[in-house]
């Protein structure tokens, strides 16, 4: 193992790598990482055993200071506010830093529950409760895309001016919301099943398509609406109340956990399982929870690959860390955890002053510009990692995330894109989907 001053050094440099980059609409931890290790390699300069504490440090980071992106950087304009998230309406409300407050109130809190939960918890309860679960992992996951399905509620059924216009304006949604996860889902059993994207790139090929998915529709969106500069205020005080805290940060580690532990499900399905099993009500309360459940499902899920009595590899950036090299003792796992506070705090920091910063500032910023600097990095991360295919992916698949957002669905539907190829593969039908599109 390295010395303990090279290890600090390295998770320093993650975390501040992780801060100067996730505060920057579309533009995702992981494929930066992906960037790092498939442009310019691990190994020359960082040293191999260094690279999976420099990534926790990153994602760390990233799980706080991608506040600043969502409430800051993501609205369209006034009109929309009933249909925007909680952090978008209280930036429209001249609380953006009060939003970024309460996400941090979370994000602290699920940082606790990660660590007391690393310490006391994991080593013994996740082997056997992983163990007796894991072989039911597809029906789980079934269960929750049919619930996503089910719990999609109309959100322009009253619209119309007959009741012929409602109830088409109703399922329009909802069968957007079928359409975008059928098309996201057959755009990713191609890519997986196929050899449309080069055989190098193996631990990066689903990157344009994600970027596709989420980041390009984001910094495309702001281009084409006109975003208001509402004057912010820089006040440090939120409207909650411990009790919304604590519910609020019990059902955002639910969801994390569920995430982090289960493969394919993500952080955005735990919260919405999570939130309906304990009945989340509020704006605040959302916004804390999200908080908790980013900051469990990113860098729990990554900390288990630290623990050396599950060795669980989930998602990309643990798949990507495990290629190089993977932790293999209880001491590791145990300088995480310390490289976890320390990033923590230092990310906490960060991310409460550039709040404060853009609140005082907002009405100079603008987002339109900032975007168009966005799109075409993101352009050129999609070619870096994936060839002139990887740009076509990207448009493909920016223009399902674009569906969704023209449908006014859940833009989680995208997952589709990894969940679908995953559900035909765990049943056993990829052969014969293959067949059947003419593939194999």
């Amino acid at each position: 193992m390295l010395p303990l001053t090279e290890i600090l050094l390295w998770s320093l440099a993650g975390v501040f790598f992780g801060s100067l980059i996730s505060w920057i609409p579309g533009f995702h931890i992981y494929n930066i990482m992906a960037l790092l290790v498939g442009v310019f390699g691990v190994g020359e300069v960082m040293p191999v055993q260094a690279f999976p504490f420099f990534a926790v440090a990153a994602i760390v980071a990233y799980t706080y200071v991608s506040a600043i992106s969502s409430v800051y950087f993501s609205v369209a304009d006034e009109s929309a506010v009933l249909m925007l998230f909680p952090t978008q309406r209280y930036l429209l409300l001249g609380r953006g830093h009060e939003a970024v407050l309460l996400y941090l109130i979370g994000a602290l809190s699920g940082t606790v529950i990660l660590v007391v939960s690393a310490l006391l918890i994991f080593p013994k309860v996740l082997p056997p409760l992983y163990q007796a679960t894991s072989p039911y992992v597809t029906y789980f996951l079934v269960a929750i895309v049919v619930f996503m399905f089910m719990s999609e509620w109309p959100k322009e059924s009253d619209l119309g001016s007959t009741k012929w216009e409602r109830l088409w304006l109703a399922w329009r949604q909802i069968l957007g919301g079928v359409f975008v996860f059928f098309t996201a889902g057959m755009l990713g059993f191609i890519i997986m099943n196929t050899n449309v994207l080069p055989t190098t790139s193996a631990y990066t090929r689903l990157t344009p398509m994600f970027i596709g998915f989420f980041g390009m529709p984001w910094v495309i969106l702001n281009v084409l609406s006109n975003p208001p500069f509402i004057e912010q205020h820089a006040e440090d005080r939120v409207e909650s109340s411990p009790y919304s805290i604590a519910k609020a940060s019990f059902g955002g580690a639910l969801g994390g956990v569920i995430a982090a532990i289960y493969p394919i499900i993500t952080g955005g399905m735990g919260a919405l399982v999570a939130g309906h099993m304990t009945s989340q009500r509020g704006d605040d309360a959302f916004i804390i929870s999200q908080g908790v459940n980013r900051v469990i499902y990113y860098t729990g899920a990554f900390f288990l690959l630290f623990l050396p009595t599950l060795r669980l590899t989930r998602g990309a950036g643990a798949w990507l860390v495990s290629s190089i090299y993977t932790p293999k003792s209880y001491s590791e796992y145990f300088i995480a955890i310390a490289v976890i506070l320390m990033s923590a705090g230092i990310s906490f920091i960060f991310t409460y002053y550039l709040s404060r910063f853009l609140s005082r500032t907002f009405n100079l910023v603008h987002i339109k510009k900032l975007s168009y600097v966005v799109a075409a990095a993101l352009v050129l991360i999609a070619y870096l990692l994936t060839g002139p295919m990887g740009i076509v992916v990207l448009f493909i698949s920016t223009a399902i995330g674009l569906s969704a957002a023209a449908f006014n669905t859940r833009r989680s539907y995208c997952l589709g894109g990894l969940i679908f190829p995953v559900v035909i593969s765990m049943t056993g039908h990829t052969g014969e989907l293959m067949h059947l599109l003419g593939l194999g």
